[in-house]
């Protein structure tokens, strides 16, 4: 089962809900322990980043909520870093996920049409995918980083194929070369629900393919559901749980507050 979850927004940033009303579904769901993530400052995107100013208020808040529901649940403080932010310092922060939303400036995950044109201005999909994921493998210098989210979140809008074919090989040596670089550099991957949620699609991210590869390159793994709603804390929690188990995998990572420790699944 799972019981922890380290990526979730709130209106901190882009999510619906405030941080006491997420914590506050976690517990109710039944986890152990829970994670706020905010989108970080990322000049030009502020309509779905924190800003700046705001930044001291939600670390202190979720300080503050973990006295609270302290012998309740567990409540950590996380940040989603982009990879372009260019931030010169980091917030003490107890884990860091990492992530690409961006690349040449536009928009990855907006919706359809914006990703359609991602992928004209690039010369078609195959170059928008090596585009991306090359981008995404910068985060493997970025020590801070522990977790990379949502690894091909470029598949967002790709149910049946339809931006993408994830199949060809040009698509998987792309994907495979990155996942084996931050793997290397000892990254976990989260199994990412977040889509599943919005109605984008029917499977989580990274794909039963890519996973397949990870477990065989020996990664590791987590799950979350990027819940932007209390609703949706644990979004096909048992789906994420059942793929991973399909894919080899027998135990997750989790967040203990000294570093990420394995739990059998």
């Amino acid at each position: 089962m799972i019981r922890q979850n380290l990526h979730c927004h709130t209106t901190y940033d882009d999510g619906r809900d405030a941080p006491h009303t997420m914590v506050l579904a976690a517990y109710k769901a039944g986890l152990s322990s829970i994670g706020i993530s905010l989108h970080c400052p990322l000049e030009g995107e502020e309509s779905w980043t924190c800003s700046g100013g705001d930044e001291a208020l939600f670390i202190e808040e979720m300080h503050s909520l973990r006295a609270i529901y302290a012998g309740r649940i567990e409540v950590w403080c996380g940040l989603e870093y982009d990879v372009d932010a260019q931030r010169r310092s980091v917030p003490p922060y107890d884990y860091i996920i990492g992530a690409c939303h961006i690349l040449d400036g536009m928009p990855i995950d907006y919706d359809p049409e914006s990703a359609s044109y991602l992928i004209a201005w690039h010369g078609g999909a195959v170059k928008a995918a090596q585009a991306y994921y090359d981008r995404m493998t910068s985060l493997a210098a970025m020590p801070e980083v522990s977790i990379v989210g949502h690894f091909d979140l470029i598949t967002k809008f790709n149910e049946r194929d339809a931006l993408y074919d994830t199949a060809a090989k040009p698509y998987r040596d792309a994907a495979f070369a990155a996942m084996e670089k931050l793997s290397a550099a000892g990254k976990i991957f989260e199994i990412n629900t977040g889509a599943i949620s919005r109605g984008w699609c029917s499977s989580p991210y990274p794909s039963e393919e890519l996973l397949r590869h990870l477990k065989s390159i020996g990664g590791r793994i987590l799950v979350s559901s990027d819940a932007h709603s209390a609703d949706a804390i644990t979004c096909a929690f048992d789906q994420a749980e059942a793929l991973a188990k399909a894919c080899g995998f027998a135990e997750l990572w989790q967040f203990t507050g000294h570093g990420f420790e394995a739990e059998s699944i």
